[in-house]
């Protein structure tokens, strides 16, 4: 997919790039795709800003407490980037030109973490792999996200509308947490203290990201009626 950049609206984007890293751990291609991202936003003069949360075993409350430092932040964009992603740089930059208000919340596909072997089964029999086995590697695995009801294709070349996308690698502006905040009032909570300054139960944050049965009698507003169990990404794309 090629995209046309405006460096200079790029610039006009102050992005928050946050990593819930459990156990204070991140894969070493993790690394070195933050670097070059750092190396790159630096050539082009872009604001990006590294924030990494250590230690919290619980997934939610970690990205809750990445979202509030984001918005106690002067930034407008934060991406999610969790620790065992590898990544292009370039990508993040596409991902930043494409997040306006038409398109708040934008992610990138990334695959699961199982081999779908019927698919590679599948891509066998087709012969896909008879000239180059590593071909078969296309065909491994399923993709963290959800189309919308009654797709029938996606292009690659374009963006696609979801009904949920994983927060592994995604981008979301500011002003969807604060509508998110004011249609939801009632997931303000005052977060456990974690010794730290911000987090030291004195004061409440919000609870943008949480697991819920996708039911009117377990989630109330907001609910889709699917009775699925959503895990916290998936819940926020639905009710943001």
């Amino acid at each position: 997919m090629k995209i046309s950049i405006d460096i200079n609206e790029l610039r006009k984007k102050k992005i928050f790039v946050g990593t819930p890293m459990y156990g204070g751990m991140c894969h070493g291609m993790y690394t070195k795709a933050s670097c070059d991202l750092a190396t790159t936003a630096t050539k082009y003069g872009m604001d990006v800003k590294f924030f990494y949360l250590f230690n919290e075993s619980l997934i939610t409350r970690a990205r809750n407490y990445l979202v509030d430092e984001f918005l106690r932040s002067p930034y407008t964009h934060l991406m999610f980037i969790d620790s065992d992603i590898n990544f292009n740089p370039q990508d993040v930059l596409a991902i930043a030109s494409l997040c306006n208000e038409d398109k708040p919340i934008i992610g990138a596909p990334y695959p699961k973490k199982c081999i779908a072997w019927e698919k590679v089964r599948n891509a066998v029999d087709a012969g896909l792999g008879d000239e180059d086995p590593n071909e078969l590697e296309k065909f491994t695995g399923d993709f963290v996200f959800n189309p919308v009801e009654g797709t029938t294709q996606i292009k690659i070349d374009e963006p696609t509308e979801v009904l949920e996308v994983g927060t592994g690698f995604v981008m979301i502006q500011r002003e969807v947490f604060e509508k998110f905040r004011d249609e939801y009032p009632q997931f303000a909570y005052k977060p456990d203290h974690n010794r730290s300054e911000h987090f030291d139960g004195k004061r409440y944050i919000h609870a943008f990201f949480d697991t819920v049965i996708d039911n009117e009698a377990y989630a109330g507003k907001g609910s889709g009626g699917s009775d699925r169990y959503l895990s916290e990404d998936y819940m926020f794309c639905q009710w943001a």
